[in-house]
């Protein structure tokens, strides 16, 4: 503990050093340069993004929601690294991410953390104002971006579908009327070989284009003592937009985009040696073996022994066309036309051992496709919008296990199948000007989805999971509309909106309202079947009710000093129906509705001291409660979020000033973290001890050229961004440790 506080201490000087550093440095260079300085390098104040929460476009300051965004520039600090990398810049944020294979993010300790690729997340994913449901379809959208927005709180009524705990939007940077054009080469650690380019402009007076690729290549940072080193990544992607004038203000976009992961050794974990306490949960075990009797002594977390290692194989592809028409002078009509389609083929060695005991495969086929038509308009006092949103997914996740575990299965199983999804949604909000400084704002959706499951469990070996053991050989259980009603499932709920906001004076926004989200039920994807004393299955545990969130929430917008301080605070109750909470019981991970309740505060602070210079900072609070969760003891107790720390906080300064003929760009951001843990059950080995880690840039661009450095993850802090407690069955835990420290360098092009 000594030690860890220590350590904690030093990253916390570290990093508030390095942000005064720049600060003032910046203030030096200020009054020394014989130019004044630029703001070319620096990246825009949230005031000054551009942002469309509420359907329509409105600056970062006047929308009154909790909300956060990133800039081109921010994204251009964040490189080429994985979602994780967006943390250090966004509060009430977390990603929860074993491997490419599937993205979880976490916005004030509302996530849910099952990695089955049927289900669908609590904070919805949105690309240009489309929702995807895959959660294996997310890494490495994000590129040629004009910015990435992060809505906090439910957002039901406007974008609806799942986002019960609020969404994740990128929005992609569009065709230009005049030729644009980029290049940059990342060259980094571990053989990283990273390139991104676009080309945009006109091919006419009325129709213009934009093209971007995308690629990033490394060796594995995780040495295998047993194979092929492990953490590798083969990544290519590619957007293509056209769009045209139609008639006289018309305007239709049509967007293709193409994802592809090509046999990157995958799952980068760490074997951590645990055992069950009297309520069934894992305790750290250092240096003794687990129950298969290994052990790993290797102080390092990045040195490990696989026998199996694994590909990860995923191919994303998706084309949207977006139709705008204006109606009269203020009506707007939008149409939105959407198809995806993922394929995917995970595996890891479970047990981590050299040992050929637990290996673990997904396979996935999903597509979807969706239709918005929104009419929306204006008139002094009002702003509207009323729309109408359908949805179908048609999806196949299948896991397979290959394992020689004693009294759980020796030899193969096989579980999943299709299940199917119709959504249909009509939906509406106003925001109506009482007086000139009070609006009222009111809002609904209706949601309506049908969900079908044809689910399969097959075995080909010695199966024993609840009852003892007895030998298979093929299909042993299925669950569908064939042989049991439950497998087909309707859920019909609304979402709700009422809020004011006021506005005493120009740059001060105050608001408050009620907010209800809902999140659709689903059925879980159970590797190993709970049996009762007879040995039946008890597949009607298969479905999960649908969970309901009330937010209460207030807070205030404050620009000052000429707009160059802003001040964003606000503060939150959530109350939950049915939370959707995501366990693990011995093997088997399933999700159960349970009441919980959150409540936090937030305060996000910018200012622009001197041209070119920006200073950040930003701290949270949550206090979480789950009820009556069940331990695997059977003792019925309550416990806190998972990934949900207390106390956050974030600081970054950024700086750009003229040198010679060009100008030099700085920037720093770091972010603390109090204790959380990975899983609902909050086992001991679950808990994540309270860190710092930050990143660091410097560069320099010169005409139409640039070179910059970067070092991300500076301390080389050691902490975990996941972690799956299995010391019930194989006397360990699956960890994944955040990637080590990271150092490279960019070359750059911009026409």
């Amino acid at each position: 503990m000594t030690n860890h506080r220590q350590s904690l201490k030093r990253d916390l000087i570290l990093g508030s050093a390095m942000a005064i550093l720049f600060a003032t440095s910046a203030q030096a260079a200020d009054n020394a340069a014989a130019a004044p300085a630029t703001d070319t390098g620096a990246a825009p104040m949230a005031g000054e993004i551009v942002v469309t929460a509420q359907k329509r476009q409105q600056s970062l300051r006047d929308v009154p929601l909790s909300i956060a965004a990133l800039g081109a520039d921010d994204m251009k600090a964040v490189g080429h690294q994985d979602a994780t990398g967006l943390v250090t810049r966004l509060p009430s944020f977390q990603v929860q991410q074993f491997s490419p294979s599937s993205v979880i993010f976490n916005i004030r300790g509302v996530s849910q953390n099952d990695f089955a690729d049927s289900q669908e997340a609590p904070i919805a994913f949105y690309n240009d104002e489309v929702y995807g449901a895959a959660l294996s379809a997310i890494s490495g959208q994000n590129f040629d971006l004009e910015r990435i927005e992060v809505l906090r709180g439910p957002q039901g009524t406007l974008f609806g579908r799942n986002a019960t705990g609020g969404l994740v939007q990128y929005i992609t940077a569009k065709p230009t009327k005049k030729l644009e054009a980029a290049a940059s080469l990342t060259l980094g650690d571990y053989g990283e070989v990273g390139v991104d380019a676009f080309i945009s402009g006109p091919l006419s007076d009325r129709v213009r284009a934009r093209l971007a690729v995308t690629s990033d290549d490394y060796g594995g940072y995780i040495q295998n003592l047993s194979g092929p080193n492990v953490g590798s990544r083969h990544f290519f992607g590619a957007r293509a937009q056209i769009e045209g004038d139609v008639g006289a203000s018309g305007l239709l976009r049509v967007k293709v985009q193409y994802l592809q992961n090509r046999s990157e050794t995958s799952a980068p974990y760490t074997w951590l040696a645990a055992q069950p306490n009297a309520d069934g949960l894992g305790v750290p075990n250092p240096g003794q073996p687990d129950n298969l009797g290994y052990i790993n002594t290797n102080p390092s977390p990045f040195v490990q022994s696989f026998n199996n290692v694994p590909r990860f194989r995923r191919t994303f592809w998706s084309v949207t066309a977006r139709y705008e028409q204006p109606l009269g002078d203020n009506i707007q009509f939008v149409s939105i036309t959407d198809y995806q389609h993922v394929t995917k083929h995970y595996g890891e060695d479970t047990d981590m051992t050299p040992q050929s005991v637990f290996d673990y495969y997904q396979d996935q086929t999903q597509w979807q496709a969706s239709q918005e038509f929104r009419l929306s308009g204006k008139t002094d006092r009002l702003n509207w919008v009323a729309g109408i949103y359908g949805l179908v997914i048609d999806a196949d996740a299948r896991a397979t296990i290959d394992g020689q575990i004693p009294g759980f299965l020796v030899g193969r199983m096989q579980a999943g199948g299709p299940q199917k999804t119709l959504s249909f949604a009509p939906f509406g909000q106003f925001d109506y000007k009482v007086t000139d400084k009070l609006t009222l704002t009111l809002g609904g959706r209706y949601s309506w989805d049908r969900k079908k499951d044809d689910y399969f469990h097959s075995v080909v070996g010695d199966y024993g999971y609840t009852t003892g053991v007895v030998t298979l050989n093929g299909v042993d259980d299925r669950f569908n509309p064939a042989n049991n009603p439950l497998a087909v499932q309707y859920y019909r709920n609304w979402s709700g909106k009422v809020g004011l906001e006021y506005r005493p004076m120009k740059d001060m926004l105050f608001y408050a309202g009620i907010n209800r989200g809902t999140k659709s039920g689903g059925f879980d994807i159970p590797n190993f079947l709970i049996q009762d004393a007879n040995g039946n299955y008890l597949n009607n545990t298969i479905p999960y009710r649908q969970e309901v969130l009330t937010n209460y929430e207030g807070g205030f917008k404050i620009s000052a000093l000429n707009r160059k301080l802003d001040v964003n605070a606000s503060v939150f109750h959530y109350k939950y129906s049915n939370y959707q909470a995501f366990i693990i019981q011995g093997l088997t991970a399933v999700i159960t509705n349970l009441p919980a309740q959150i409540t936090g505060a937030e305060m996000e602070v910018a200012v622009r001291p001197i041209s070119g210079m920006r200073l950040g900072a930003f701290a949270t609070y949550l206090d979480t409660k789950i009820n009556n969760v069940a331990l695997p003891s059977g003792r019925v107790t309550d416990r806190v979020m998972p990934q949900a720390p207390t106390w956050s906080a974030g600081w970054n300064a950024s700086y750009s000033f003229a040198l010679g003929k060009g100008d030099v760009n700085l920037s720093t951001d770091w972010r603390y973290d109090g204790d959380f843990y990975f899983s609902t059950f909050n086992a001991p080995i679950d808990l994540e001890k309270s860190h710092v880690m930050g990143n660091a840039r410097i560069g320099y661009t010169l005409g139409h050229w640039s070179i910059t450095a970067f070092v991300n993850n500076v301390t080389n802090k050691r902490f975990r961004v996941y972690d799956l407690d299995n010391s019930l069955s194989l006397g360990s835990a699956q960890a994944t440790f955040a990637r080590p420290r990271w150092m490279g360098v960019t070359f750059g092009w911009k026409m």
